[in-house]
C-alpha cells in the first residue's frame, strides 16, 4: 500500500511513518522541513505545506509512483511549546483548510481513503468528555484546536471520500498497547482514559489496510 501522510513529522507522525514502512508499505510525507524526518528506504520526503494546494497535488504526482491509496492525517496546530495549554501560533483553520486540500486532489485522482487523528470531545464524542476537560476546550487555548477539529469533522463528512476520524484522549508517550474502541461517541471510556502516541499510530495504520472503521469517527483508548 502508498500512503500519503501529512504530520509525518510530528509527535504522532513519526511513529506511523515508522510503523508504517515496519510494515512494507511506502510512505510519502509531506513536511515544511525536510531534514526533520530522515529519508528512508520506502519513504519519499516532499517539501511543502499542506496549506498551498498546489504543494500538496505535488506529493500526489512523485515522478515514477502510483497515486497514495491513502492519505493519513496527524496534523496538529503548532502552539508556543509542547503544552496542549499554550499559545497557538497555527491560523484557525490550519487543520479543515489542509484536509480540505486533500479531499481537492484526492478526488482529482480517485484516492479511496482518508484516515484522521482527532480527539475526544470533537463532534458527538463531547459528551463523554469529563468537566474539566470541558472547561479546558472552552476558555483555555485548547479552544484553538477543538475549534478547527470540529471544522473538520464538517469539511470531512460532507466530502463524498471515505473516512475513519480516529478520536484519541490524553496522548502518552508510553509504549504500544492494544487498543480498545468506544464507538463514535466514546460511551464508557472514562475520566482518565489515555493512550499513546505509537498505539495511536498502530490504530490509523489498521484502519488504512481495513474497512472494520470505515465513515466512522472511532474514539479510542488504551
Amino acid at each position: 500500500m502508498r500512503l500519503l501522510v501529512l504530520g509525518g513529522n510530528g509527535r504522532t507522525g513519526v511513529h506511523l511513518v515508522d510503523e508504517a514502512l515496519a510494515r512494507g508499505h511506502r510512505v510519502s510525507a509531506l513536511v515544511r522541513h525536510p531534514p526533520t524526518l530522515p529519508v528512508r528506504k520506502g519513504l519519499d520526503v516532499i517539501q511543502g505545506t499542506p496549506q498551498r494546494l498546489e504543494d500538496v497535488d505535488k506529493a500526489f504526482r512523485l515522478e515514477g509512483q502510483a497515486v497514495p491509496d491513502a492519505v493519513v492525517v496527524t496534523l496538529n496546530p503548532s502552539r508556543t511549546s509542547d503544552s496542549p495549554f499554550a499559545r497557538p501560533v497555527a491560523p484557525p483553520r490550519f487543520m479543515a483548510d489542509s484536509i480540505a486540500n486533500a479531499i481537492t486532489v484526492m478526488k482529482q485522482h480517485n484516492v479511496p481513503k482518508l484516515v484522521v487523528m482527532q480527539a475526544l470531545g470533537v463532534g458527538d464524542s463531547y459528551s463523554s468528555m469529563s468537566l474539566w476537560m470541558r472547561w479546558a476546550r472552552h476558555w483555555t487555548y485548547m479552544k484553538h484546536a477543538y475549534d478547527d477539529h470540529d471544522l473538520v469533522d464538517e469539511v470531512v463528512k460532507s466530502s463524498s471520500v471515505n473516512y475513519v476520524l480516529a478520536r484519541p484522549p490524553w496522548l502518552t508517550y508510553g509504549k504500544p498497547r492494544p487498543v480498545r474502541t468506544f464507538g463514535n461517541t466514546g460511551d464508557g471510556i472514562g475520566n482518565l482514559a489515555t493512550i499513546s502516541r505509537q498505539s495511536v499510530a498502530d490504530f490509523l495504520l489498521d484502519a488504512c489496510e481495513r474497512s472494520d472503521w470505515d465513515r466512522s469517527t472511532p474514539v479510542i483508548a488504551s
